[in-house]
C-alpha cells in the first residue's frame, strides 16, 4: 500500500468489530459499498453482520475507523442503523471485486483482485485501485509478516482509472455495458481480452459485435481459439463473419474446422467467394498457393486511369491490399503492375498499358514459402503475384503473410498487419 499515503486495504476492514456511539457491539463488518457514478467510487456504506441479518451504516454515521484496534466506531446508536440494501448505482467491493478478475486497461490484460485500496479524499473515502499482488493475498490471510517480504511487480497495483469491470458484467450477463466498452477498442485488444474469458462470455461478445468487427477480431486471435469461436457461432452467423475475412485467412480458418462444418459454411457463401476459398484450400501447405489471397485489384490494360479510380472508389471501398494494381490481358494473363501512387498521379485519360511496369516479379503457386520470402526480401516487395503456368493471375502473397510463414511461432502474434 506504499503507492497511496494513508490508504486502507479492504482486507484490513473485513471482520472489524462495529461499535455504536455508546460502545455497544452492533456486529461485524462484512462488506464496504461504494457509489460507482463518480470517477472514483465513493464509499457510501459499511455492511454489518448483526446476527439476524445485515445492517448498513452510512459513511455519515461512521465516527472513526480504528485499524490498530480493529474497530469501526459509529457516531449513532445501534437502532439508527438501517437494514442493508444495495442500490443500482452501488458496488459491493467484497462481492464484486475480491477474488474476481478485472481488466487492466493500460496493460490490456486481466488481473485477479487480491485486495482493494481505499484512500481518504476530502471528507470521503474513495476506491483508489486494486491490488493484484501476492503480498495482498498474504495480507488477507493474516500473514502480514510474509506480505512485507514478498517482491512487488509492475502491474500489481492497478489505479481505478485503469480498472474495467467487463469480466464482472459478462459473468452477470450485463452485456449491454460490456459490449459498448469493447466496441471502442482495437480488434487486437478485443481478441486479447476475450481470449482470457470463458467460452460463454467469448461467444456472447462475438455474437454482439457487428460482422466486420467480429471478423477483424477473429483474425487477431490464436488459431485454436478462433477455430473454437467459429464453431461456437450459429452456422449462418459464422458464414456471415467468414465472408468478411480476407480470403487467405478465411481459407486457413476453414482448414482448421471439422470438414462437415467447413462444407456447410462454404455452401452458405456467395458462389465467387466459395470458389476462391476452395481454390486456396486446394494448395499444399508451405507453398505460395497456400499463402496467397484473392483479395486484390485486377484491371485490363486498356482501362483509363480516371475510370479505374472511379471503379475502385465505387466497387472496392473496403479493399485492404491496394499497394499495387495488377494489369491483365483478355485471357487474364499478368502483363504488368501499377502502383497506387502512379495511378493517382496519372492523367485521367492515360491507359494502364502506358503507366504500368511490365517487368513483373512473380511466382507460381507451387513455389516454396521460404523462396517466396527470399524473393520478396530481395526485391523489396510488399506483395508478390502468384500465377499459373500460362501466367494467369491467381492471387498475391502479402508481405505480412510471407513473414508469418517463416518466422518462429512465438513471434507471429507480434507481427503488425500493416500491409493489409
Amino acid at each position: 500500500m506504499d503507492e497511496i499515503p494513508g490508504a486502507l486495504a479492504l482486507s484490513e476492514l473485513d471482520g472489524m468489530k462495529v461499535l455504536d456511539v455508546a460502545g455497544a457491539t452492533v456486529g461485524e463488518l462484512v462488506d464496504v459499498v461504494a457509489r460507482t457514478a463518480a470517477d472514483r467510487p465513493v464509499v457510501t456504506a459499511f455492511f454489518i453482520d448483526a446476527g439476524e441479518g445485515q445492517l448498513a451504516a452510512s459513511w455519515a454515521q461512521v465516527a472513526e475507523i480504528d485499524v490498530d484496534g480493529e474497530r469501526l466506531l459509529l457516531r449513532v446508536p445501534a437502532p439508527a442503523v438501517e437494514a442493508a440494501s444495495l442500490r443500482s448505482d452501488e458496488l459491493s467491493l467484497v462481492d464484486a471485486l475480491l477474488d474476481n478478475q478485472v481488466l487492466d486497461m493500460r496493460r490490456r490484460t486481466f488481473v485477479r483482485v487480491q485486495d482493494v485500496l481505499l484512500a481518504p479524499e476530502e471528507d470521503h473515502l474513495v476506491v483508489a485501485g486494486v491490488d493484484a499482488s501476492s503480498a495482498a493475498l498474504a495480507r488477507r490471510f493474516g500473514l502480514g509478516f510474509l506480505s512485507r517480504r514478498l517482491p512487488k511487480k509492475t502491474g500489481d497495483f492497478v489505479p481505478w482509472a485503469d480498472v474495467n469491470l467487463i469480466a464482472l458484467r459478462l459473468s452477470r450477463l450485463n452485456f449491454v455495458e460490456a459490449f459498448a466498452e469493447l466496441a471502442e477498442l482495437h480488434p487486437a485488444d478485443i481478441a486479447e481480452i476475450i481470449s482470457q474469458v470463458g467460452t460463454r462470455e467469448r461467444a456472447a461478445v462475438l455474437a454482439a459485435l457487428n460482422a466486420d468487427l467480429a471478423a477483424d477480431t477473429l483474425q487477431q486471435m490464436e488459431e485454436d481459439l478462433r477455430s473454437a469461436a467459429l464453431q461456437e457461432m450459429p452456422v449462418p452467423r459464422a458464414a456471415m463473419v467468414l465472408e468478411k475475412i480476407e480470403s487467405d485467412e478465411a481459407a486457413d480458418m476453414l482448414g482448421d474446422l471439422p470438414d462437415e462444418l467447413a462444407q456447410e459454411l462454404l455452401a452458405l457463401l456467395p458462389d465467387e467467394r466459395e470458389q476462391d476459398l476452395r481454390l486456396l484450400a486446394s494448395h499444399p501447405e508451405h507453398t505460395a498457393g497456400s499463402l496467397m489471397t484473392t483479395d486484390f485489384v485486377m484491371l485490363p490494360q486498356g482501362a483509363k486511369a480516371g475510370r479505374a479510380i472511379d471503379w475502385i472508389r465505387r466497387e472496392r471501398p473496403e479493399q485492404h491490399m491496394m499497394t499495387y494494381l495488377y494489369i491483365v490481358d483478355r485471357e487474364e494473363r499478368l502483363v504488368g503492375v501499377v502502383s497506387l501512387r502512379d495511378l493517382v498521379l496519372a492523367s485521367p485519360d492515360d491507359e494502364m498499358a502506358a503507366i504500368m511496369e511490365d517487368d513483373v516479379v512473380e511466382v507460381t503457386a507451387d513455389v516454396d514459402e521460404d523462396e517466396v520470402g527470399r524473393i520478396m526480401t530481395k526485391y523489396d516487395l510488399l506483395a508478390l503475384p502468384v500465377v499459373d503456368e500460362e501466367r494467369r493471375l491467381l492471387g498475391i502473397v502479402t508481405l505480412d503473410d510471407a513473414l508469418e510463414a517463416v518466422v518462429p511461432d512465438d513471434w507471429k502474434q507480434r507481427l503488425p498487419r500493416i500491409y493489409r
